[in-house]
């Protein structure tokens, strides 16, 4: 009997969370958990955030990719001006045009003056993105390698798109599918119908696929493709 759309999401969930669960190849049980990243948002700018996230998870130390990793990529998104938080707290990247700063991945402890300072970032809703594509490169020397990126904005809010597409590009990097000199196209499409991408999220498949799958906004029971992100890479490196 062929899978239904429900069957083939949960599959790709559970996939992720084995992935994360067994960790990154090379670390160890002393890899720090609990981390915990943290991004200040003056406002969304799809291509340089994309970028940007890229750009921070490939300069993260083994120890701080294996802890990061094995806590979901967790990230909070603060509402502030980069320019002026960072007198205060040093950025450790800054995205192309300066609206976008990363912090961490570090303990909830060490973040805490930080995010007493900001609020939650929300922004509009739904979220407001170009409607064409978007070309991508990751900073490096071009790598001649590219990746197709999709993500559904369909009643999705601001906060929740940078939710979505941070799990997907941060993870994808850790796994080696994205990496420096790559480039990037990313799609926007209001819904992603699991029809549409049933090659790309079969089990054999995983190796050169990153998914974001999570419950609906609108109804928690159901789950959702949010994005899928696929390298033409012959294997990832989990």
């Amino acid at each position: 009997m062929r899978p239904t759309d429900a069957d083939v999401l949960a599959s790709a969930a559970r996939a992720r969370l084995g992935a994360v669960r067994a960790g990154l190849a090379g670390d160890g049980p002393s890899a720090p958990r609990e981390l915990t990243a943290v991004v200040v948002v003056d406002a969304i700018d799809p291509a340089a955030f994309v970028a940007g996230a890229a750009s921070f998870a490939l300069a993260l130390e083994p120890g701080e990719r294996a802890g990061w990793y094995r806590a979901f990529t967790r990230t909070v998104f603060l509402a502030g001006r980069p320019g002026s938080v960072a007198g205060r707290h040093p950025h450790r990247r800054l995205a192309p045009g300066g609206g976008l700063a990363w912090y961490g991945p570090a303990t909830r402890r060490e973040l805490s003056a930080l995010s007493r300072m900001l609020r939650t970032f929300q922004g509009p809703f739904p979220v407001d993105v170009p409607s064409g594509p978007l070309a991508v490169r990751v900073p490096g020397r071009a790598s001649g390698h590219r990746v197709e990126m999709t993500v559904a904005t369909g009643g999705v809010r601001s906060d929740a798109y940078l939710v979505h597409v941070h799990h997907l590009v941060a993870e994808a990097v850790l796994r080696g599918l994205v990496r420096p000199g790559d480039a990037v196209r990313v799609r926007h499409r209001d819904v992603l119908d699991p029809a549409d991408f049933r090659a790309a999220l079969a089990p054999g498949r995983a190796a050169t696929v990153q998914t974001r799958v999570s419950h609906d906004g609108t109804d928690h029971d159901r789950l959702r493709l949010y994005g899928v992100l696929i390298s033409n890479r012959d294997r990832g490196g989990h």
